[in-house]
């Protein structure tokens, strides 16, 4: 309903458009003429205007002079100023009233200058004008084969009364254009840079049409030749064709239609224009807009096909527009191109194929529209994929970090299951096998069992300790096995020295390495305890800064043994050494046999290498 309501409000306007106005100017519709070209000079007597040069001397250049009648001139009270409106006249001319110059349009031998695109309004001052008789407006004109010169009808009245009729023909001619020239260079310019960044075809189509348009409408507003004539006309007139058929292109475009037939109608319309201006045959310019009008009718009846099946928006205001476009360029061809009496008629066409720029004006919002939205929604959405990503990873970091606490609780456990497996489980081992074998031989050694007893409590004991938090302090770890061990040198009869200097913070100090390096002294505390028969032992602890090291020298007095004897048998070496190479260390043992050396004793020294502190920037 709505659809229908518009057309035939369009229908209306068009119908308004092609009526014409009522005035009370008066309208001078007879002159005689007096033509003189090359070939001949010929006198026309009361000939009707509009006169088209074109149609009554196709090909020829020429002059033409135009004698008009005005009524007289009536005297009035308040003696309003009078006036002459022309439409149009061509293509240069001298005005004269009663025999006086009034106004000189164009100098007749200046072709650079055609006056025929712009209305002239005369004002005629009254002193020129007989209230007795008629007044006499003589045009003499200069004329340009197939540049639409001639004479259209002349309107005589109050100035005041030709002024709005003189503003309109002037708005549709000239004023309008440059809003077109503006819009369709910028739009135009806008699409090719689309066109170039995208290589989507609709917009290199606008671009071609709003160019050439912009050719046309540009040529309509200076009255001053660019380029020699007819060169500018074949210009002009090409530029016309091209950018109707690439307009329609852009509109079977946008309903899908590839329209490559629309390219023999180029093709025809450039041949017609060619012909009609190397020729001077004005029929093949008639010809040449006549086909300009199939593929604006193929583009009607595309653009209604898809308003009828899309119902979309944006294929009803394209209808609205061809529609238009159709009806208008019907009009122009059937007022204004064809009979003789188109010479005073604007063309309305090119106003028409504006709509389109305002079209493609309205598509350009409407994809940017959309383009937002497109980008905000997935904007949302990857901002809810993101937050839920988020929350996946921080579930699965707790879960990672659940498991590495639980995974480090378990080697933690481990850790100290085995601990306490070999050094605990080993001599209660030990004491479980010297208990069964004294049941077999019925003999018990109390000090063995002591002894077992003894290590196996000391190894429960070492195990703890390693347990305990030393913050990188290995002095505490010394002091600590210190206190558990000075009972049993004491009962030993066995007197310990202390030197333990001043030591760095070992960062690597780790439960484990603790463990070790209590286990290597243990086991040397213990030997010495067992088989060393000496008096003193001492324990020096220094910082060798030099190598980035910690060494423990535990020496004692006693019997001494012999290394090389000692390699191979027992595990006891062989396990300290074991453990000085797990956590790093160094360990070197010297000891000389009590019947070899003068001086007696064994030296055993653990170097324990540790990392330099890493510096940060503050």
């Amino acid at each position: 309903m709505r659809l229908k309501c518009l057309l035939i409000a369009l229908a209306l306007v068009l119908l308004g458009i092609c009526l014409p106005a009522q005035a009370a100017a008066v309208l001078i519709s007879k002159a005689d003429i007096r033509i003189s070209t090359s070939h001949k000079v010929v006198t026309l007597l009361h000939q009707a205007l509009p006169f088209r040069w074109d149609l009554n001397f196709p090909g020829e250049n020429g002059s033409a002079t135009y004698t008009l009648m005005l009524p007289a001139y009536k005297i009035q009270g308040d003696m309003q100023p009078m006036g002459v409106l022309i439409p149009r006249v061509g293509n240069q001319a001298k005005i004269y009233l009663n025999g006086s110059l009034l106004n000189v349009a164009a100098s007749l031998d200046d072709a650079r200058k055609d006056i025929s695109k712009k209305p002239l309004l005369l004002t005629i001052p009254t002193a020129l004008l007989s209230s007795e008789s008629p007044n006499v407006l003589v045009i003499d004109t200069t004329v340009q084969a197939l540049r639409w010169g001639g004479l259209s009808g002349v309107y005589y009245g109050t100035e005041a009364e030709l002024r709005q009729r003189y503003a309109a023909v002037y708005g549709w001619r000239q004023s309008s254009y440059i809003v077109i020239l503006v819009a369709l260079v910028l739009m135009g310019l806008i699409s090719l840079a689309i066109w170039l960044r995208q290589r989507e075809e609709l917009y290199g189509l606008f671009a071609l049409s709003a160019l050439w348009g912009g050719v046309n409408a540009f040529n309509q507003l200076t009255m001053h030749s660019w380029l020699p004539w007819p060169l500018e006309g074949i210009v002009v007139a090409v530029a016309l064709a091209w950018h109707v058929v690439f307009m329609t292109r852009f509109t079977l475009s946008l309903v899908g239609q590839h329209g490559n037939w629309v390219r023999l109608t180029l093709l025809a319309s450039t041949i017609a224009i060619g012909i009609a201006f190397v020729l001077a045959m004005p029929v093949y310019w008639t010809i040449a807009v006549s086909l300009l009008f199939f593929p604006i009718a193929a583009a009607l009846i595309f653009t209604a096909r898809a308003a009828d099946k899309d119902q979309s928006k944006q294929a009803r205001l394209l209808f609205l527009v061809s529609l238009v476009v159709a009806l208008t360029a019907l009009r122009d061809l059937f007022i204004v191109h064809i009979p003789e009496s188109g010479i005073g008629e604007s063309v309305y066409l090119p106003h028409a194929l504006f709509l389109y720029v305002l079209m493609m004006g309205w598509i350009l919002v409407e994809r940017y529209t959309v383009q937002h939205e497109q980008y905000h929604n997935l904007s949302v959405t990857l901002d809810e994929r993101v937050q839920e990503r988020e929350g996946q990873l921080e579930k699965s970091f707790e879960q990672i970090q659940s498991q590495g606490e639980e995974r480090a609780k378990l080697l933690e456990r481990q850790r100290i299951m085995s601990d306490i497996h070999d050094g605990v489980g080993a001599q209660l081992v030990g004491l479980v096998n010297i208990i069964k074998r004294s049941q077999t031989t019925q003999s018990v050694n109390p000090q063995q069992l002591l002894e077992h007893a003894q290590m196996a409590l000391d190894e429960l004991r070492v195990a703890v300790d390693a347990m305990q938090p030393v913050d990188g302090d290995l002095a505490t770890v010394l002091a600590t096995l210190r206190y558990r061990l000075e009972p049993r040198l004491k009962a030993s009869d066995i007197e310990l020295v202390w030197r333990v200097e001043e030591l760095p913070f070992l960062a690597d100090l780790t439960p484990q390495k603790v463990l070790q390096i209590q286990r290597i002294l243990l086991e040397a505390f213990t030997n010495i305890i067992k088989h060393a028969q000496s008096k003193t032992v001492s324990l020096v602890a220094r910082h060798k800064p030099d190598v980035h090291c910690v060494e423990i020298a535990l020496l004692d007095d006693g019997i001494g043994f012999d290394t090389d004897q000692q390699n191979g048998k027992g595990h006891g070496l062989g396990n300290m050494r074991f453990r000085a190479n797990a956590i790093g260390a160094r360990l070197h043992i010297e000891s000389n046999a009590a019947q070899l050396a003068i001086v007696k004793g064994t030296t055993l020294t653990l170097e324990i290498p540790y990392q330099l502190p890493t510096m940060t920037d503050d």
